[in-house]
């Protein structure tokens, strides 16, 4: 039973609101009245302890950071959904079609060689 007496001289150091009569019944245990003096040394330990470095000080006063709630995340995937799709009908057709027709494209012009005068064979080159 000491441990529940423990457990509620704890909950009332930490300020929790606990019930009269299970604190003095508590109270009367020569063990958890040694639990409580522990406590007490315990937080006085921690008083006494130097503060924090300036480095951290800084961030001890820093508010939260803002909870994410579960519909901005929904409205967020569908931003980008709809991104996604107004893009991919923005992009021209010829990236997404594959031309069926396999024969070369027609010229726009012919160009005509003629040997002796346009080139010169030399010796197998």
């Amino acid at each position: 039973m000491s441990d529940t007496h423990t457990e509620i001289l704890s909950a009332f150091c930490d300020g929790e609101v606990v019930d009269p009569d299970v604190l003095a019944e508590a109270l009367a245990d020569s063990r958890a009245r040694e639990a409580l003096i522990d406590f007490a040394r315990l937080r006085a330990a921690v008083a006494l302890t130097a503060p924090l470095p300036a480095s951290l000080a800084r961030l001890h006063g820093l508010p939260a950071r803002p909870r994410v709630g579960g519909w901005t995340v929904v409205a967020a995937a569908a931003a980008m959904v709809l991104l996604i799709l107004v893009s991919a009908a923005l992009l021209p057709r010829t990236l997404f079609t594959r031309s069926t027709d396999e024969s070369p494209p027609s010229p726009s012009r012919v160009l005509r060689f003629e040997p002796g005068i346009d080139w010169h064979s030399q010796g197998g080159r």
